[in-house]
């Protein structure tokens, strides 16, 4: 949420007095003086004061999801499952969506939240947001693979990737890590070499690891240390 907002809102500054009060170091978020009326805060992790008086105002909902298989990464479908079905009917899914969408038959980790402004920084690909997959292919796996990939691959013709990271596990599993997010990509990766992906799993989006305790289809609220990983991403 916008510093400008949570004065207006939850701290009864006049919108008016908003850029003043400001300006005079007024206004603090965890202690420091904060001046760009466009500062992303979120009470999750953020404490915001006026004359060191804490404005209290509502938090963001971050989730860690683990994708099942054959389930859409969208809100809604009307003939496939998506991965909003697997929520309880009474849950609040207001302003949620998805971060770092999974193809249909890929599975793994999915962040969810109402932060717009931190999907967008995450997914831009300046952002360069490292994402980290564990695979596994029809065809066996060559030492030489992994040198390609640091050279960075060609796929559809004519798209030039940047290098990537292949560490071969064993013959047919590998853990690949990526820095873009093209459609499909690790599926098209593998195939430029002639190799089929036979399973796809994500394990990593930028610090936040898949918790190894979420079995396929559950979810869970990212903790406070969590939460305070991605801060980096909110302005």
């Amino acid at each position: 949420m916008r510093i400008d907002d949570v004065l207006v809102n939850f701290g009864n500054v006049p919108k008016s007095q908003v850029k003043k009060m400001l300006r005079e170091n007024r206004v603090t978020v965890d202690d420091k003086n904060i001046r760009a009326m466009n500062f992303q805060v979120d009470s999750a992790v953020n404490e915001v004061k006026i004359d060191e008086k804490k404005v209290s105002f509502p938090a963001h909902r971050y989730y860690m999801l683990n994708k099942p298989i054959r389930t859409l990464s969208a809100n809604f479908d009307s003939e496939k499952k998506v991965v909003f079905d697997l929520f309880s009917a009474d849950f609040d899914r207001t302003s949620l969506y998805i971060i770092g969408r999974l193809d249909f038959l890929s599975d793994g980790l999915l962040l969810i939240t109402d932060n717009g402004k931190l999907g967008r920084n995450m997914l831009k690909p300046e952002a360069h947001v490292a994402k980290v997959y564990e695979v596994e292919t029809k065809e066996p796996l060559h030492p030489d693979d992994s040198q390609k990939f640091r050279h960075g691959l060609l796929i559809d013709g004519t798209v030039q990737l940047a290098p990537a990271k292949l560490i071969i596990t064993a013959p047919h599993t590998a853990t690949v890590t990526i820095s873009e997010g093209k459609n499909r990509q690790i599926r098209k990766m593998f195939l430029s070499l002639g190799k089929l992906v036979t399973r796809l799993t994500r394990k990593q989006i930028g610090p936040i690891v898949l918790d190894e305790n979420l079995t396929s289809g559950e979810f869970r609220a990212l903790t406070r240390a969590e939460i305070q990983k991605l801060s980096s991403y909110f302005n």
